[in-house]
C-alpha cells in the first residue's frame, strides 16, 4: 500500500487542527516543565506508524551510521533512498500546512524545515544501548539557521516500560529528572530548543535481542536567532559549561575529558 503525504495531513488535521485541540495543546506545550514540550499519543495513522516501523527493517545497511559518543550508541538514517514511508512523512511534516500548525501551536513564527535532514531521519536503539543526558545543537551549519523545535515520532510497537528507553528531561542544573515519555507506537514528542535541554536516554534498553527502540526524528529552525547571544553555535554538548560553553565527557574537569560535540 502506497502512503502519501496528504493522508498523513489529513489524520493530523481532522483529529487535531480543531481550534479547541490547539488551545489544548499550546496550553500543554507552554506549561510542561522543565521547558515548553508537547506530547500527543497516536499523532499518526497507526497504519503509517507501523509502516514505518516494518520500512526501519527493510532499508539497506549501507544507508545506516552508528552514532558512537559519550558512551551512547545508536543507529542512525537520513538517506531514505530507500524509504518511501518516510519520505511521504518528513513531506508532511515539512509542509506549509503543518508549519502553520506548529507555528500556532508552539507560539515559534517563520519557522523552516531542513531538507538535508542534518541529525534527523530514522534512529533505532538495542539492548544495551542508550543515549546519555545532554543538549542539542543550537545552528544548522547547512541551513545557516538557528534550531527552534525538535520532534520525535516513536513506531516502537508493543513497548514494555521495564526495558527503558524513555525519553527524559531532566532539570537545568541536569540533577533530577523531570519528566519521561515511553517511546510508545504512534506518539511524538515536541520540544523547544534550550540552552540547557538536558534530556536523553541514559538508561541502557533492555529489551530482547529482536526488538529495538524505534523513533524518527525531524528538527526546525528560524532564520533568526531566538535566543540568549551568548549561546554561541555549538554542535551536541553532553557537558554544558556555562562559562566556557564547551561540551565536556561526564568524566573529566568534574571527572571529565572534553568532548566533540554529536551530531543529533
Amino acid at each position: 500500500m502506497v502512503i502519501t503525504d496528504q493522508e498523513i495531513l489529513d489524520y493530523i488535521f481532522k483529529k487535531w487542527g480543531k481550534q479547541e485541540e490547539m488551545r489544548a495543546f499550546n496550553e500543554q506545550y507552554r506549561y510542561t516543565p522543565p521547558y515548553p514540550t508537547l506530547h500527543v499519543e497516536d499523532f499518526v495513522p497507526p497504519h503509517v506508524a507501523k509502516a514505518l516501523h516494518e520500512e526501519s527493517k527493510t532499508i539497506p545497511k549501507a544507508f545506516w551510521t552508528t552514532f558512537t559518543r559519550a558512551d551512547s550508541y545508536m543507529e542512525e538514517c537520513n538517506d531514505l533512498e530507500e524509504a518511501p514511508v518516510a519520505r511521504a512523512v518528513v513531506s508532511a511534516l515539512h509542509s506549509k500546512s503543518f508549519l502553520t500548525w506548529l507555528s500556532k501551536v508552539c507560539d515559534v513564527g517563520h519557522l523552516l524545515p531542513d531538507p538535508y535532514l542534518v541529525g534527523a531521519g530514522y534512529m533505532k536503539s538495542y539492548t544495551g544501548d542508550s543515549l546519555k543526558i545532554h543538549t542539542d545543537f543550537n545552528w544548522n551549519e547547512q541551513c545557516q539557521t538557528h534550531r527552534a523545535l525538535s520532534l520525535i515520532l516513536y513506531f516502537t510497537p508493543e513497548w514494555d516500560e521495564a526495558w527503558h528507553g524513555d525519553l527524559q528531561f531532566w532539570d537545568f542544573e541536569r540533577t533530577e529528572k523531570i519528566v519521561s515519555y515511553p517511546p510508545k507506537m504512534g506518539n511524538v514528542v515536541i520540544w523547544k530548543y534550550h540552552k540547557r535541554g538536558f534530556h536523553g536516554h541514559p538508561n541502557p534498553i533492555a529489551c530482547p535481542e529482536d526488538r529495538f527502540r524505534a523513533g524518527f526524528r525531524l528538527f526546525y529552525y528560524t532564520s533568526d536567532s531566538v535566543h540568549d547571544w551568548r549561546d554561541a553555535p555549538h554542535k551536541s554538548l553532553y557537558w554544558y559549561d556555562g562559562e566556557k560553553n564547551q561540551p565536556y565527557h561526564i568524566d573529566a574537569e568534574y571527572g571529565h575529558g572534553n568532548l566533540d560535540a554529536n551530531e543529533d
